[in-house]
C-alpha cells in the first residue's frame, strides 16, 4: 500500500522534476522488469563501491579521532568519494534523508516522496526501489543506523562534547540526531542510464 501511495505521490512532483513514470513503474528491486537489470546492477555496484570506500574512511577516522573525526569525513570526503565513484561508474549519486544534516543532501525531486514515506521506519522495513525516470533509472538503497553511527546520529543528550561542538560548527541546523540502532536513516540514491 505504501508503495502504491508513493507512486501516486511521485506523480505529483513539480513539473521541473524528471517524470517518475506512470503508476507501477516504481518497484522493489526484486520485482523490477528484466529490461532494467543491467542498469540496476550498475547502480548497485556503484552504491557498493561508495559505501565500501566511505566505511573504510569512517572506520579510520573513528579509530584515530573518534566520532568528531567521522563528522569531518562525512562532510568533506563523502561528497568527494561520491563524485569519484559517479565518474568512474557513469552514474549520479548521493545520500539523502528526511532529517538532513547537510543541507546539500536534499533528495532529488523523483526521490522526495519515497524518502518521506520511509521516514520513521525501521531499516529492515525499507526495501530498495527502482524508479523509472524515462531514459534513466533511479535506484534507492536504504541506509540503516548501526551501533557505530550512534556517536554522531544518536540522541543529542548522549553525544560527546566534541561531537556536539563539531556538529554545531559545521551543521548549525542539523536534524540528523535522535536515531536508534536499526532505524532507517535515509537513502543512497543513484541515477543510471537504462
Amino acid at each position: 500500500m505504501r508503495l502504491a501511495l508513493a507512486v501516486a505521490a511521485a506523480l505529483a512532483v513539480p513539473p521541473s522534476a524528471p517524470p517518475a513514470g506512470p503508476a507501477g513503474e516504481a518497484v522493489p528491486l526484486p520485482d523490477a522488469p528484466p529490461a532494467w537489470s543491467s542498469a540496476i546492477q550498475r547502480a548497485e555496484e556503484a552504491g557498493a563501491a561508495f559505501q565500501k570506500a566511505l566505511r573504510g574512511r569512517l572506520a579510520a577516522a573513528l579509530s584515530q579521532d573518534g566520532a568528531a573525526g567521522a563528522i569531518e569525513v562525512c562532510a568533506t570526503e563523502a561528497p568527494r568519494i561520491a563524485a569519484e565513484v559517479s565518474t568512474a561508474s557513469g552514474v549520479r549519486m548521493g545520500r539523502t534523508s528526511d532529517r538532513l544534516r547537510n543541507p546539500a543532501n536534499v533528495p532529488p525531486a523523483w526521490a522526495r516522496t519515497f524518502v518521506l514515506l520511509s521516514a520513521g521506519e525501521k531499516a529492515a522495513a525499507v526495501k530498495p526501489l527502482a524508479v523509472d525516470l524515462g531514459g534513466d533509472l533511479g535506484v534507492l538503497i536504504p541506509i540503516g543506523v548501526n551501533a557505530a553511527c550512534l556517536g554522531c546520529h544518536g540522541p543529542s543528550a548522549s553525544a560527546q562534547p566534541k561531537v556536539k561542538e563539531a556538529l554545531a560548527a559545521r551543521y548549525p541546523r542539523d536534524q540528523a540526531v535522535g536515531y536508534a540502532e536499526g532505524d532507517f536513516r535515509g537513502f543512497l540514491w543513484v541515477e543510471v542510464k537504462k
